[in-house]
């Protein structure tokens, strides 16, 4: 597919492939096999390439053999599931096949054009972005401990940033999910005094919950989003039953406050009511911490690619990312930037479409970046 194609025509057949092959975080094998075949294709030598990193992630390497700055570029590589009509399905319905067509194109054209003249770039396929920790596997595995600097790229919904139009920095929140196992004791629906009720234990906690107050200068929340009693016994005190919640914040600190916070909310109301609430489960990702001079390479090559009105500025997202791992484990500088696809009606929505032109403006902005950063 790689060889004796423009990179416009060469991108849209690349996405036009990758939609019809979606597969999961750490599943991705068809994908990864494309990947590794094209790169080769691409004139990429086995040295060049390190694969089945976190089981199926790719890296591959571009070395002017000169001093320089070390840059690595990521693209993320999975797809969602959804269940649509009692059917599963899995879906790119995150622009992950673009982000993968408009990196492994601009591979193709950095290494053809020779835009790496100093220093060493590194061109990132990662694994399982949706599952929150695919960039952890990635950083335990050690290929990335060279990295200086690092950017990532997502596309971007129309209600985000329109067409022709790109975001320097994208802000994503610290968000984290915990879990709850909350233990009462059953009795007889007739003598509840014998019992603990976990059903009174959940709404206590639930209360309890959004009462948690925190600095109104830094945007968070934190809500209960599930709760389950087993069984189908309704004539009995239940006494057994499971929470969720999801934290959000723009500061790293103040989502540590908030996870103590909840801790102690759930479990001193639980023990009013008698039951005992224990924390089965806390996993989530930090918040952007962005370098300065990183942005303003992005922005002036947005900049660059689309002129004088091309960029809309920083923007601040709600959502995860853990993309932002690799800012707070390898210490490396890093940007993440948004590019204008006009998806509607928006990511994560399994009838998602982009504008297919965005992936040949990301071809041009990856191709300009490398060559801004890595001259001699």
């Amino acid at each position: 597919m790689a060889e004796q194609k423009d990179y416009i025509t060469y991108v849209h057949e690349v996405y036009d492939y990758l939609h019809t092959i979606p597969e999961l975080g750490f599943e991705e094998y068809k994908t990864s096999a494309f990947i590794l075949s094209e790169l080769k294709k691409c004139g990429f030598r086995d040295e060049d390439i390190v694969s089945g990193i976190a089981g199926t992630g790719i890296l591959v390497t571009i070395d002017s053999g000169k001093p320089g700055p070390v840059l690595a570029l990521r693209a993320d590589i999975d797809a969602l599931e959804f269940i649509i009509n009692g059917e599963r399905k899995i879906i790119h319905a995150c622009g992950h096949d673009g982000h993968i067509s408009m990196l492994l194109v601009a591979a193709r054209e950095i290494k053809n054009r020779g835009l790496v003249k100093a220093g060493r770039l590194k061109i990132l396929f990662q694994p399982a972005e949706e599952k929150l920790f695919g960039a952890l596997k990635v950083i335990e595995s050690g290929v990335l401990n060279d990295v200086e600097e690092m950017v990532g790229m997502h596309l971007r919904p129309k209600q985000d940033c329109r067409l022709g139009k790109a975001i320097p920095a994208m802000y994503h929140n610290a968000s984290c999910i915990m879990h709850f196992s909350i233990k009462g004791k059953t009795a007889h629906g007739s003598k509840p005094h014998l019992g603990v009720n976990v059903a009174d234990a959940l709404s206590l906690s639930t209360q309890a919950v959004n009462m948690i107050r925190v600095n109104p200068a830094i945007p968070s929340s934190v809500k209960v989003t599930n709760v389950k009693i087993p069984g189908e016994t309704y004539n009995n005190i239940p006494e057994e039953a499971f929470m969720a919640l999801d934290l959000r914040s723009e500061s790293n600190e103040e989502i540590e406050h908030m996870k103590e916070l909840v801790v102690r909310a759930v479990t001193k109301a639980c023990e009013a009511v008698g039951a005992e609430a224990t924390l089965t489960f806390n996993s989530g990702v930090p918040a952007a911490e962005f370098d300065d001079d990183m942005i303003k390479l992005a922005e002036e090559t947005i900049l660059d690619v689309f002129g004088e009105h091309g960029s809309i500025g920083i923007f601040k997202n709600s959502g995860g990312e853990d993309f932002h791992y690799y800012t707070q484990k390898l210490h490396c500088k890093t940007t993440y930037m948004g590019l204008g696809a006009d998806a509607v009606p928006g990511f994560h929505n399994p009838n998602v479409v982009i504008d297919t032109k965005a992936l040949e403006y990301g071809v041009q902005i990856w191709c300009r970046l490398v060559e801004k950063r890595m001259h001699d």
